[in-house]
């Protein structure tokens, strides 16, 4: 489909929406797909951006892949403000301690300069997100197996 759209807008909306998947083979085909030179460079974030959002294994897949290509990503990016959507985009979903404690490691020994503030900020709302599985984690497990046991009447 991406490569008979005709129009840009629909290659984005393809370009988003390949992330959508399950199998670890495919979230590497499409990572991969995502340096090729069937991706505009702009359009880069947005084909990783979409891996890391569409399932817990696609973040840490498109966290993985960052981290690996990450000097070829920060030379195409680095001054402008894709590098900080990447980054937000990529790992703000995590939901554990550590990965806060990860990525700050990384980027202190990987300096992004233009998105410093954006690092930071992603680093405090995983450290919120996992607070809050850790608060409420039970109670929402509960209550959908409640609901699960007890469909609501028609």
């Amino acid at each position: 489909l991406h490569k008979q759209a005709d129009m840009q807008e629909e290659k984005n909306r393809i370009e988003r929406v390949l992330g959508a998947t399950l199998l670890p083979e495919l979230i590497q085909k499409v990572l991969t797909f995502a340096l090729s030179e069937e991706v505009r460079p702009q359009d880069t974030v947005s084909v990783i951006g979409g891996v890391a959002g569409g399932s817990k294994h696609g973040r840490k897949a498109a966290w993985k892949f960052i981290k690996d290509n990450w000097e070829e990503l920060y030379n195409r990016y680095q001054g402008g403000f894709l590098i900080s959507r990447l980054i937000k985009l990529s790992v703000e979903g995590f939901a554990i301690d550590k990965m806060a404690g990860e990525v700050k490691a990384f980027f202190e020994s990987h300096p992004a300069p233009s998105a410093e503030r954006t690092i930071q900020q992603c680093c405090e709302n995983i450290l919120l997100n996992a607070a809050w599985l850790k608060r409420d984690a039970e109670s929402i497990h509960q209550y959908l197996l409640q609901r699960k046991a007890s469909p609501p009447a028609v």
